[in-house]
């Protein structure tokens, strides 16, 4: 079945560990930090693949990562960048932040390949914080990790005009005789499952493109039988041609069916509603006689007042689709250039470190110790030397810049008791 609809997890690589080494070579005793930094993560990156129409690939693979950056080496050696995760999607799909439902990037037009996740920077060898008064350091920072996400994606065509109507009254038929798509066509009483794609050629190399939009139904905008699924794909159109079966093979209104489907534009999308449109009333090669010219005119007396035009054609022997053809693209003329695109929503936030949770309790088990333990206390932990002096002040003011100090003294700290952090332990005085 066509796919147009997905979700994925995306994420871009961790960026690779700074290195801690010393220079250590014959005749040269003493030699200063030399260890490397540690390489970018990769990107996660969408391209446009205009060989591609729909998004059933996404349906085999659901997680896609970028690689992570390989750590720094001794002797200045910077590790590795991580590789870029390319993901291939067609013209025309718009990526969502899955939990919110907001738009990250619609990948059309001339948006073909976009960055989406950054890799993580590579973290600092050991041999950038040497000082003149810190000529050893024995610490290095840590990669930042990459960012993770689930996604939505979602294929909305990029077409000029959209082909509307109930199933079975001619849209395939007219796209395959109007453009070098080759729908399935026969006789079916449910409708076509894929939104088919055309390129009308008209003289002097003017044309446009056209979709033929997949039969709808009452209550499609509220989702009865496929109409969600379906009615997406006009949203980018600029002209609609509404056919409906004016011989009324199948038994209904032409009239009625009009108003029914122009009720479910307007509401799923008001705007859409309210775009041009032109009323191809098809199978008047099975109307004869004076009942040609009584529908043709019950159908302009009920439409052309309010500016749709009405144009009676054949789409099995080809009887006014010419005209049909110079009318939507002298519409389309008459129209400004502009394109529906999507526009960001949703902004990628780069982890914040400062936001990591920690906690800080009493002991049950010993008296006098307290525990201080979470992410931010580890990764400020794996970046500080406490050996050196400058890296003690550095640990004593991150503690009490974060509350560790105060919460400390609430839960009842007192001079000479200890406090436990990965390993490492601390006396506690004021």
């Amino acid at each position: 079945m066509f796919a147009d609809r997905a979700k994925i997890c995306i994420r871009s690589g961790n960026g690779g560990d700074g290195h801690v080494s010393f220079r250590r070579e014959k005749y040269v005793p003493n030699g200063g930090p030399d260890g490397g930094d540690g390489g970018r993560g990769g990107n996660l990156i969408f391209e446009v693949d205009p060989g591609l129409n729909t998004l059933t690939d996404f349906r085999h693979k659901r997680k896609y990562a970028a690689g992570n950056g390989e750590p720094g080496g001794k002797k200045r050696c910077h590790g590795a960048n991580g590789e870029d995760c390319v993901i291939r999607v067609p013209a025309g799909t718009v990526i969502r932040e899955a939990e919110t439902g907001q738009v990250i990037t619609d990948m059309s037009y001339e948006n073909k390949r976009e960055i989406v996740l950054k890799g993580g920077n590579g973290g600092k060898g050991n041999m950038n914080y040497a000082t003149p008064t810190m000529q050893a350091p024995k610490y290095a920072q840590p990669g930042r990790p990459g960012i993770e996400l689930e996604v939505l994606l979602e294929l909305k065509v990029i077409a000029d005009v959209g082909l509307v109507g109930f199933p079975n009254v001619g849209k395939s038929t007219l796209l395959s005789r109007v453009s070098n798509a080759q729908p399935k066509i026969a006789n079916y009483h449910f409708t076509t499952l894929n939104p088919n794609l055309g390129v009308v050629d008209l003289d002097n190399g003017n044309g446009f493109v056209i979709a033929d939009i997949p039969g709808l139904i009452e209550g499609a905008a509220d989702g009865v039988g496929l109409g969600h699924e379906f009615l997406r794909h006009i949203e980018r159109t600029r002209v609609i041609i509404h056919i409906v079966d004016a011989a009324s093979t199948e038994g209904r209104d032409p009239i009625e069916d009009i108003h029914v489907i122009n009720q479910e534009l307007a509401a799923y999308n008001e705007e859409i509603a309210g775009r041009p449109q032109v009323i191809a009333a098809n199978k008047v090669d099975c109307l004869y006689g004076d009942d040609r010219e009584t529908v043709i005119s019950l159908l302009r007396e009920e439409f052309e007042p309010e500016g749709i035009k009405v144009m009676p054609i054949s789409a099995a022997t080809g009887e006014g689709v010419k005209d049909l053809l110079y009318c939507v693209k002298s519409m389309l003329d008459n129209l400004p250039e502009e394109r529906v695109v999507f526009e960001r929503e949703y902004e990628i936030q780069e982890p914040n470190f400062a936001s990591e949770p920690f906690t800080v309790e009493k002991s049950e088990e010993e008296e006098g110790v307290f525990i201080v333990e979470g992410p931010r206390i580890e990764r400020m932990l794996g970046y500080t030397n406490l050996d050196s002096e400058k890296g003690f002040e550095f640990f004593q003011k991150f503690m009490k810049n974060n509350g560790i100090i105060d919460q400390l003294t609430e839960l009842g700290i007192r001079e000479g008791d200890t406090v436990r952090m990965y390993g490492w332990q601390f006396e506690y005085y004021n």
